[in-house]
């Protein structure tokens, strides 16, 4: 793989994972909400969950593709409506007065990812187009999904702190935080049923 290539790449992967998605505007909109210690469950879930379908886009890439091209488009459809009702949860909620309240979970994370078919475009992308000419092993493919989910995961954990930050800020205007992170999130699903 020649510099030029590697260098498209990871401009390939910062920015598709550091963008807006789902999986980042929840983050952030759960930090916001329960700060750190509630609602980093639900962040690692993400992760994990990143880290499963990074796997099981890898073993479809290798030796699958044909099943995984009519999967896309069902779950291009029940990301889409999952992706609406997230985005009504979010113009729904209300900062907590007391961070005892509510539920950030690590389950709700990780099954994000499965229906995020933001990521599953961004895997199967960088396999076919940047990691499958150049690595020829099934071990070789998962060891370079490693650094993958590595820069995904360092954009939810970015997403988080910035939650983190904003949440003096999200007490005052949350209704307008809110209606933004929700109109993201409204674009992606809207984004991702036209194909």
């Amino acid at each position: 793989m020649s510099i030029a290539v590697i260098g498209t790449m990871f401009g390939y992967m910062l920015v598709s994972s550091f963008t807006p998605g789902p999986g980042n505007i929840l983050a952030l909109n759960t930090t916001t909400q329960f700060g750190w210690q509630k609602g980093k469950r639900l962040i690692f879930g993400i992760c994990s969950g990143y880290a499963c379908v990074q796997f099981l886009c890898t073993l479809a890439v290798f030796g699958l593709s044909t099943f995984l091209t009519p999967m896309l488009s069902i779950l291009r459809y029940i990301g889409s409506i999952y992706m609406v009702w997230l985005t009504v949860q979010i113009l729904r909620s209300k900062p907590l007065m007391d961070k005892g309240d509510g539920q950030a979970s690590f389950r709700a994370g990780f099954l994000l990812q499965f229906v995020n078919i933001k990521i599953y475009f961004y895997i199967m992308t960088l396999l076919m187009v940047y990691l499958v000419p150049y690595i020829k092993t099934l071990p070789g493919l998962f060891l370079a999904g490693v650094g993958v989910v590595s820069v995904g995961s360092a954009a939810c954990f970015t997403w988080a702190f910035l939650g983190i930050k904003l949440q003096y800020i999200y007490q005052k205007y949350y209704k307008s935080i809110n209606l933004i992170l929700g109109l993201f999130l409204l674009y992606c699903a809207w984004d991702v049923a036209k194909g």
